[in-house]
């Protein structure tokens, strides 16, 4: 019984979010599913709830972020009513920080229809340090091109070089997190 116990507890720690929300967001999202699939553009150009542009560039697997030089890269795809997506966010924050110089975090915002004052309130509120992305169609483009992101959050960490490392599906595991941070930084 204990074991049973023990498994739903593990199931549920690692599970994402895919509620209605999710779905409804998928449903909307399918009719272009095809047209993004045939895209052969594999730049983002996202912008960040503060008017910055970050230009992100997939070529063969190797992610290039222009303006940012020599950085490890974590793609996190999240959304305001993801508790998983909100429990992340101060061990984000205390990564972003400590490792600064050598990694960052880029939080693409995976929701639909959400205004500039409600997502400013709620960086705010949650202390966010990492620069988030609000533009919807290119976020969810890249969303769907990238690994067909279904479950929030979900994760894509890429090193210094541009290289895919690991990609984390729920929450990140924060050991394994750093340990890679910190061999890539050697």
């Amino acid at each position: 019984m204990k074991n049973r116990y023990l498994l739903l507890l593990l199931l549920l720690l690692f599970a994402g979010c895919e509620g209605d929300k999710a779905k409804l967001i998928k449903q909307n999202d399918e009719k272009n599913s095809t047209e993004l699939k045939k895209e052969e553009n594999k730049t983002y150009n996202l912008k960040t709830i503060y008017g910055e542009n970050i230009k992100l560039t997939l070529n063969n697997n190797i992610l290039i972020a222009d303006k940012i030089e020599n950085k490890m890269v974590l793609i996190n795809f999240w959304a305001t009513w993801c508790p998983p997506c909100i429990k992340e966010i101060p061990v984000f924050n205390e990564l972003y920080e400590k490792y600064k110089d050598n990694f960052i975090i880029i939080g693409v915002l995976y929701e639909k229809n959400i205004d500039a004052n409600t997502i400013t309130n709620f960086i705010k509120e949650n202390n966010i340090k990492f620069p988030i992305t609000i533009s919807e169609d290119e976020n969810f483009r890249m969303a769907k091109e990238l690994g067909d992101v279904k479950k929030i959050p979900e994760s894509f960490l890429y090193s210094k070089e541009g290289f895919f490392i690991e990609k984390y599906v729920g929450i990140v595991n924060e050991k394994k997190l750093i340990e890679h941070i910190e061999n890539n930084i050697k």
